[in-house]
């Protein structure tokens, strides 16, 4: 579906786990994908969330790395081990921050990078992260900051300890490996000053000094939200020489609620992005096309990467009106679709209103999806009626979910 649709490359949080198949399964589906003409590439924690080798009893786990070495766990300032919990299926999950002074650990990292690109040689690159649960604050740590007290969870210092060695260890296997750095951050957001330095710190010229082929990936939510991200703002002059990735949430979990509909949150992304003069873009996906809203959101996605000054309207004739039966039915469903959230009160009479839609088609999958956002809205007015607080039904940002 990816590659009928254009998309370049599918990023896999967690790939490697005993329970999929661990390196077969992985094998398999990144030869797949390259059967396809797109690319799997692993997204993956280099401090935490589980390494390399995210789940199971495996020489690059970083959880058994930890058990093994102790003296790797960051330490808080009272000296005690960073870790967050994580709220899943199967209850909670003590999720431990690596110390990024830690030589042990460095080199552990290093290695797994080179097993991985041997061991799947079909592998299309890396989405990696120095990890925002934390950072160590061990004497080591707190002097190669420069004493720096940190107000929130991530590090350049950090990103500068791993992000230059991991590359050229990747490279040295996969020179054409897709390498993207993860920053948590939008380019604008005020703690990315520290990539604008006019007299680099010696943490920024090592990052600097990658190579331009790197993508450097920045998040858009809250620019969004707050529409503090305007047409024509400019990246990082520091940056400007790198590749650049552009990620939402868009429709998940994270943001909005799974499987929500959030095509005019795409068409900004892409618009803003376009105007920015950012490479890509990046959304993330939970669930298959089958859920109606979503596959309007993967299709928005492909339609205003390609299109950033198209208009919702234009979406609507171009690509939703074909697979709902006519612009009237489109732009039925794109006001309906958002009834939860804006008035969830009309949603009983927006699903009579689809029911006198569908006996009026013949086409399955127009049917189809008129039935899922009938069902969907349904599902949450049931909910809302009895006085269930949507905020809890749809995590907010600032929870935090293990996605395994």
């Amino acid at each position: 579906w990816c590659s009928e649709h254009k998309m370049t490359a599918t990023g896999i949080v967690g790939m490697l786990r005993d329970r999929h198949g661990g390196v077969d399964t992985a094998r398999r589906v990144c030869s797949y994908a390259r059967e396809k003409g797109t690319l799997v590439y692993l997204i993956a924690g280099l401090f935490a969330y589980g390494g390399i080798y995210y789940e199971g009893n495996h020489k690059y786990s970083l959880n058994r790395f930890f058990e093994k070495n102790p003296d790797a766990i960051a330490k808080a300032p009272d000296g005690s081990n960073v870790a967050v919990k994580y709220k899943g299926r199967y209850g909670v999950k003590d999720e431990l921050q690596g110390c990024a002074s830690n030589p042990y650990l460095h080199e552990f990292i290093l290695e797994s990078l080179d097993w991985l690109f041997r061991e799947i040689p079909e592998l299309g690159g890396i989405q990696m992260e120095s990890t925002d649960n934390g950072v160590c604050y061990c004497p080591a740590c707190v002097k190669r900051r420069g004493g720096a007290s940190l107000d929130e969870p991530i590090s350049l210092a950090d990103m500068a300890a791993i992000y230059p060695d991991a590359s050229e260890t990747i490279r040295r296997v996969n020179p054409n490996a897709l390498i993207i750095c993860e920053t948590y951050h939008h380019f604008l957001d005020k703690e990315c000053s520290i990539f604008a330095e006019k007299t680099p710190s010696s943490d920024l010229k090592k990052l600097l000094s990658m190579p331009e082929t790197t993508f450097w990936q920045w998040k858009c939510d809250q620019m969004l939200k707050d529409g503090e991200w305007r047409e024509g703002d400019e990246m990082i002059e520091n940056m400007k020489r790198f590749r650049h990735i552009i990620r939402a949430h868009s429709g998940t979990q994270w943001w909005g609620g799974r499987n929500t509909f959030a095509v005019d949150n795409i068409r900004r992304q892409c618009l803003l992005s376009h105007s920015s003069g950012i490479d890509a873009v990046s959304m993330f996906g939970e669930t298959s096309p089958y859920h109606s809203n979503i596959e309007f959101n993967y299709l928005a996605f492909e339609y205003f990467a390609d299109n950033p000054h198209n208009t919702n309207d234009d979406f609507l004739a171009d690509v939703m009106a074909d697979r709902l039966g006519g612009k009237s039915n489109a732009e039925t469903y794109f006001e309906y679709a958002y009834l939860f959230r804006k008035d969830y009160k009309r949603i009983p009479k927006a699903v009579s209103d689809i029911a006198k839609i569908t006996a009026s088609l013949s086409d399955y999958n127009a049917v189809r999806r008129f039935n899922y956002l009938s069902n969907f809205l349904s599902a949450y007015y049931w909910e809302l009626s009895r006085g269930t607080e949507i905020s809890t039904m749809i995590p907010r940002d600032s929870d935090r979910f293990d996605q395994a």
